[in-house]
């Protein structure tokens, strides 16, 4: 009768240790797999946030990097033209910090030379082109920045709420009592060593917060709210360095 007892306790202890870790393991897959998906949408909002800052750019060299048109800029619209370039610089140091005339040519090339029967009026056509292009690009970005924000708090929160739930020391405690030598787990003396280093291979790391990949931007006034402040932004950037207009316009499509 004693035996059928201890059988029946050693079954039961078995089981119990089975559905503990079948229920980890699945669990911690499905926050992995989450986790992925979370990625792929960071990377998504990274690549938004590029050509933000190629129009960043692009705003910077019409300004002809000129501190009080720039300063005026940034009070027009409330956005961080400098910040923006900075901070493209520490992100993509290998595609921003190369030799001006280089950067200008790969920044424009790209697009196409507006209609004016001026060189001047084309400058002032491009650079409102350009706004438009940065306003469609940042209002798309903050609404993905509010999605990807969402996951990542829901996800970071399902993954701690996982790590308490789950204490990985109990569960690693149940090997005390598994038919194996101590041994086979590499003697007392290295076991809490073995167990520390088991407990951080199976953690799930939770990503770093958005805000260290990205700038906090705020919506943009649209483009018709600011188009004759833009005019004359453009304006006296020409007639204070024309040279600087006409090579950006050569480099047009």
């Amino acid at each position: 009768m004693e035996n059928n007892w201890e059988n029946f306790f050693e079954n039961l202890s078995s089981e119990i240790k089975r559905e503990i870790v079948e229920n980890y393991f699945s669990e911690k897959l499905y926050l992995e797999e989450e986790w992925k998906t979370y990625e792929s949408l960071l990377e998504n909002l990274k690549k938004i946030q590029k050509r933000i800052f190629n129009n960043a750019w692009r705003i910077y060299f019409i300004l002809d990097k000129d501190e009080n048109l720039i300063k005026e800029f940034e009070t027009l619209t409330s956005f961080p033209l400098k910040l923006s370039c900075e901070k493209s610089l520490e992100l993509y140091e290998n595609t921003y910090k190369i030799p001006e005339k280089e950067l200008k040519k790969k920044l424009f090339s790209n697009i196409f030379s507006p209609f004016g029967f001026t060189s001047k009026g084309k400058f002032v056509k491009l650079f409102y082109n350009i706004y438009k292009r940065l306003y469609k690009i940042l209002n798309n970005f903050l609404k993905e920045y509010q999605k990807v924000e969402k996951t990542y708090n829901i996800l970071k929160d399902e993954t701690e709420k996982f790590h308490k739930s789950f204490d990985l020391s109990y569960i690693l405690g149940f090997f005390e009592r598994l038919e194996i030598s101590e041994a086979e787990i590499g003697g007392i003396e290295n076991k809490e060593k073995i167990v520390e280093d088991l407990i951080e291979k199976l953690r799930i790391p939770i990503p770093e917060p958005l805000n260290l990949y990205f700038l906090n931007y705020s919506p943009l006034p649209t483009p018709s709210q600011v188009s004759s402040k833009l005019s004359q932004l453009a304006k006296i950037s020409f007639e204070k360095n024309p040279e600087n207009a006409k090579e950006i316009l050569s480099f047009l499509a």
